[in-house]
């Protein structure tokens, strides 16, 4: 701390300000002289002081010791940096979601629409029995992947920001994943209720999910 570099600072920074000594020193309630024996080296500013002037200057009080002003550092480049890979995560793993997701679609709505077609007792086969159990673990493992993605994203993205990336991938997934239960709760009906025509009420959950689905997409929207 060398009280001839800090009093040169000082002055600069009055300057900047485009203040008088004479203003400054009303500003911290004090003498016009001791303002000029802190920039001519002869002085330096009582600790109580070193706050105020600090706020007046817009520096830290680190700095008014050091004499300078530090140089920004790069975080505002850091965390955008960080933010383009936390969203290129999350694409990726929205993408393995997708993929997984309509692989359990396909395999359990094929499986248990045969099965519909096929057998009137559920788990007739082994085989039924084998892909709805393949289907529902990867249905699971769907969900899960894109949720790891959602909670990357909170290390640097706000709620907002993050409502507005994953929303419509959200409903996309959602709809995808939601096949092969509907198909099974199809089969079941089939099953259970035979006296129920299994493709009228397939047409009507159909209507009904798209209807919950727009209703809920506008809400979220707003």
């Amino acid at each position: 701390m060398d009280a001839k570099t800090t009093g040169k600072f000082i002055c600069k920074l009055r300057k900047e300000k485009n203040l008088t000594q004479a203003s400054l020193a009303e500003m911290l309630n004090i003498s016009n002289r001791t303002v000029s024996k802190w920039e001519n080296g002869d002085g330096f500013p009582d600790i109580t002081i070193l706050p105020e002037l600090s706020k007046i200057f817009d520096v830290s009080v680190d700095e008014l010791f050091a004499g300078e002003k530090k140089e920004p550092e790069n975080i505002k480049v850091t965390e955008v940096e960080s933010k383009e890979n936390l969203k290129n995560i999350f694409q990726i793993t929205y993408v393995i979601s997708i993929f997984i997701g309509a692989f359990s679609a396909l395999l359990g709505a094929v499986t248990e629409l045969y099965s519909i077609w096929a057998f009137r007792i559920l788990f007739f086969t082994h085989w039924e029995i084998i892909f709805c159990a393949v289907s529902l673990f990867t249905l699971v493992a769907g969900g899960l992947v894109f949720s790891v993605g959602i909670t990357r994203l909170r290390v640097s993205y706000s709620k907002s920001e993050i409502k507005s990336l994953v929303i419509k991938k959200a409903w996309l997934l959602t709809l995808i994943l939601s096949i092969f239960p509907t198909t099974f709760l199809l089969r079941l009906i089939d099953c259970f209720l035979p006296m129920i025509n299994v493709w009228i009420v397939a047409i009507a959950f159909a209507v009904l999910l798209a209807v919950i689905f727009t209703v809920m997409y506008r809400k979220i929207s707003k």
